[in-house]
C-alpha cells in the first residue's frame, strides 16, 4: 500500500483528504507542524508528501529542503492559500513535483497522485534494474585464470574509464563479446546512462540506417510518424553494434561521420542532432581482413578501433572452463528455480576434453539441457550432458594433438552427420553460419552455402 504524508495545520483539510484518498487504497499520515512532518517522513519513508507552504512553526519551502536533504528523489506535492506564484516558483526550484493553490479540485489531486505514484514506482523498478545489471555485468563475474584472457580483463577495465572511447571487441561466436561490452558500461562513468545493443546483421539492408538514426514522418512509405534511431535512445549511455562487419558500405559512411562529429540526421530530416553516446562494436569475423577485400571501410575500421580487445575462445582458455561452468551452472539453477548443483567428476572431465566450438554460448545451453534433464539434488552426471556423439572419445583418443586439430575433427564430424548442410551444422554447433564458412574456409572445405 502507498504511503502519503499530508502535513497541513488545519485539521479539517487533514480529515477530508483522508477520507478521500484512503478511499483511493492509500495509507495517509498526517503532521499539523513542520517538525512533526519532518519526524514523520525521516521515520516512515512515504513514498509521496502533500505540504502546505504556511505552517505554525516554519515554512514550508524550508521543510521542503530539509526533505530533500534526506531524500533527494522525495515526491513533494505543494500546496497553499496563497495566489503569489513566487512561492510556487520557488518550491519548483527547490525540487518539488507540483504545486497547488487553496481551494483546489480533490479529484485532481487524486489524478496528480495516481501519476506521481506511477512515475515513482517506474523509477524504482528502472533502479532495481540497473543495479542488477551492475551487479551481474561485471568484470568481478568473468573467469580469467587463463594469462592471456586475465590481460584482456585489465586492458577492457583501463579502457572503460575514458567515457568517450570507441572500443571494438573481437572474437568468436559465443565467446562473450556482448557480455565484455555490457561489463564495459557498467565500469565506466555511463554506467548510469542506457547500454543499447543492436545487431548489424538482424536487420534488413533497407532499415538499418532508419534504425540507427530514426527517421522524420514522409521520410519514405511506412514512416508514418517521427521515430528516433539507436543513436538517440542511447544518448548519455552506450551503443553497442553487434556484427559491425555485416554494415553496409553506405551506412559505414554515415556511421563514421556520426562517430567522429558526434552529429548525424535522421532519415528525411534537415537538421544536424546532436547526441552524446560512447560507441562500442563487436565482431566474430576478422574485421581487418574484411578491409583487406575491400568490404569494410578502412577508415571506419580504424576510427572503432581506438580500443582494441580480442576475447580468445573457450579452447584456449582451459584454466577458465570449469570455474566458469560452476558460475553457469549456478546462474541456469537460479533462473530455473531449481536448488544449487554441482557437476560430478566424469562431468567435468568430458567438459574439459570437448573443444567447445560455440564457446561459452554453447557451454551454457549445455548446462542448461542438463540442469533440465537432471533428477534430484545429487551432482550432474555425464548422462545428463548432451556433447555430440563421440565428443570425448575423439578428444581423448587425440591425445598430444593440437586443440585447433581436435575442433576441426569435431566440427567435420558434424558437416559430415547433417549431410554437408552448412545452416544445420552451425545450428548444432552453436556458431554461426559466417563463422562456420570461415572454418571451413580455414580447412579449404566447401564454400558459402
Amino acid at each position: 500500500m502507498k504511503h502519503l504524508l499530508v502535513v497541513d495545520d488545519d485539521p479539517a483539510v487533514r480529515r477530508s483528504l483522508a477520507a478521500a484518498l484512503e478511499a483511493e487504497g492509500l495509507r495517509i499520515s498526517s503532521a499539523s507542524t513542520a517538525a512533526e512532518g519532518l519526524a514523520v517522513f525521516a521515520q516512515g519513508n512515504p513514498d509521496a508528501v502533500l505540504l502546505d507552504l504556511f505552517l505554525p512553526d516554519r515554512h514550508g519551502l524550508e521543510v521542503l529542503k530539509d526533505m530533500r536533504a534526506q531524500d533527494p528523489e522525495a515526491a513533494v506535492i505543494v500546496v497553499t492559500a496563497s495566489d503569489d506564484v513566487r512561492d510556487g516558483v520557488e518550491a519548483m526550484k527547490l525540487g518539488a513535483l507540483e504545486y497547488l493553490v487553496k481551494p483546489y479540485d480533490p479529484e485532481a489531486l487524486k489524478v496528480m497522485l495516481r501519476r506521481i505514484l506511477e512515475t515513482r514506482r517506474a523509477i524504482r523498478e528502472f533502479g532495481a534494474h540497473r543495479r542488477e545489471q551492475s551487479a551481474r555485468f561485471t568484470f568481478d563475474a568473468i573467469e580469467a585464470v587463463t594469462p592471456a584472457f586475465a590481460a584482456v580483463i585489465i586492458q577492457a577495465r583501463r579502457l572503460a574509464q575514458s567515457p568517450t572511447l570507441t572500443i571494438l571487441i573481437e572474437g568468436e561466436t559465443g565467446v562473450g563479446k556482448e557480455f565484455m561490452a555490457r561489463s564495459i558500461h557498467h565500469a565506466s562513468p555511463r554506467a548510469g546512462g542506457p547500454f543499447t545493443a543492436v545487431s548489424c546483421a538482424a536487420i534488413p539492408e533497407a532499415l538499418i540506417e532508419s534504425e540507427l538514426f530514426g527517421h522524420e514522418a514522409g521520410a519514405f512509405t511506412d514512416a508514418r510518424t517521427r521515430k528516433q534511431g539507436l543513436f538517440e535512445l542511447a544518448d548519455g549511455g552506450t551503443l553497442l553494434l553487434d556484427e559491425i562487419g555485416e554494415l553496409v558500405p553506405a551506412v559505414q559512411a554515415k556511421l563514421l561521420r556520426a562517430i567522429e562529429t558526434r552529429s548525424f540526421r535522421r532519415v528525411g530530416g534537415t537538421v544536424d542532432l546532436t547526441v552524446d553516446t560512447r560507441i562500442l562494436a563487436a565482431t566474430n569475423v576478422v574485421l581487418e581482413r574484411a578491409v583487406e577485400r575491400k568490404a569494410f571501410r578502412e577508415d571506419l575500421y580504424y576510427r572503432l578501433k581506438v580500443g582494441h580487445l580480442v576475447i580468445p575462445p573457450l579452447r584456449d582458455r582451459a584454466e577458465d572452463l570449469l570455474p566458469l561452468a560452476r558460475r553457469l551452472l549456478g546462474e541456469i539453477c537460479r533462473e530455473l528455480g531449481r536448488r544449487p548443483l554441482a557437476l560430478g567428476p566424469a562431468t567435468e572431465a568430458a567438459l574439459v576434453r570437448y573443444p567447445w566450438p560455440g564457446n561459452v554460448r554453447e557451454l551454457r545451453n549445455v548446462l542448461e539441457r542438463a540442469v533440465l534433464l537432471h533428477d534430484g539434488d545429487g551432482p550432474v552426471g555425464p548422462a545428463a550432458v548432451t556433447l555430440p556423439e563421440g565428443a570425448g572419445m575423439r578428444a581423448a583418443s587425440a591425445a598430444g594433438a593440437s586443440l585447433e586439430a581436435v575442433e576441426k575433427e569435431h566440427i567435420l564430424r558434424v558437416l559430415e552427420a547433417c549431410g554437408g548442410n552448412q545452416t544445420r551444422t552451425a545450428r548444432q554447433l552453436g556458431i554461426s553460419r559466417n563463422t562456420l564458412w570461415e572454418k571451413l574456409r580455414a580447412y579449404r572445405v566447401g564454400g558459402p552455402q
